[in-house]
């Protein structure tokens, strides 16, 4: 499966935040790791496995015929009856888990939603979304209280923009100004559609810590205020 392709997993869960304790009576199990959902569907002929860990959701198919998992549910160019039905179904149990298990999030990444959340308990701020557009509506803007100035701004944009490369999945990026701009080319970019001398776009995907992230939205506090 290569870069290019969206599974139906993410889809589903986009903009989905997971209330664990909601998990045990829908009919998840803990485990050491988080935890597993396991149900059969299509008459037993395919097992759908979902776990859930550190928040974040992941699922596969196995065809029990073969034992083999079946890709073709995420291949786009897999297209006929069967396959048809075999997505329908599993994303009949994806969209009960969704409804179920989870509530609405105003970003795509569990980290841009965790960093919402410790935005508004330091600073008191919430994003505001002053686009409409489709492409850039769900672009969220931090400011000041007191002047309205941008201290950052939270984007879901192809990664590609930031590597200028072909790997063309969405990911959650803040926008913050920086004087250090700790460039790695990893993790922090100059910044994506805003002045490269002095903003960075940090991917918000997990590898650097909240903790990391909440250090430099401080630093773009004070550059800002």
């Amino acid at each position: 499966m290569g870069d290019k392709m969206t599974r139906m997993i993410d889809d589903v869960f986009k903009r989905k935040t997971i209330i664990p304790k909601r998990l045990s009576d829908f009919g998840f199990q803990k485990s050491a790791a988080g935890y597993i959902y396991k149900t059969e569907f299509l008459d037993g002929a395919f097992l759908a496995v979902i776990t859930i860990q550190n928040n974040k959701i992941d699922g596969h198919v196995i065809d029990l015929t073969t034992g083999d998992e079946y890709f073709q549910i995420d291949v786009p160019a897999m297209q006929g009856s069967f396959v048809n039905s075999v997505r329908t179904a599993y994303q009949k149990i994806l969209n009960e888990i969704a409804e179920k298990c989870c509530q609405a999030a105003l970003f795509a990444s569990p980290q841009a939603n965790r960093i919402t959340e410790l935005i508004k308990q330091k600073y008191h701020v919430k994003p505001d979304f002053p686009w409409h557009s489709k492409q850039n509506q769900d672009n969220g803007v931090f400011r000041h209280l007191d002047s309205g100035k941008w201290f950052g701004l939270i984007m879901n944009i192809k990664r590609s923009l930031l590597t200028k490369d072909n790997y063309e999945q969405f990911v959650d990026v803040i926008n913050l100004k920086s004087n250090s701009l700790p460039i790695d080319a990893k993790s922090v970019f100059p910044a994506y559609h805003m002045n490269h001398r002095y903003w960075i776009s940090v991917v918000l995907d997990d590898r650097l810590s909240d903790d990391t992230i909440m250090k430099m939205i401080g630093e773009s506090f004070v550059l800002t205020g």
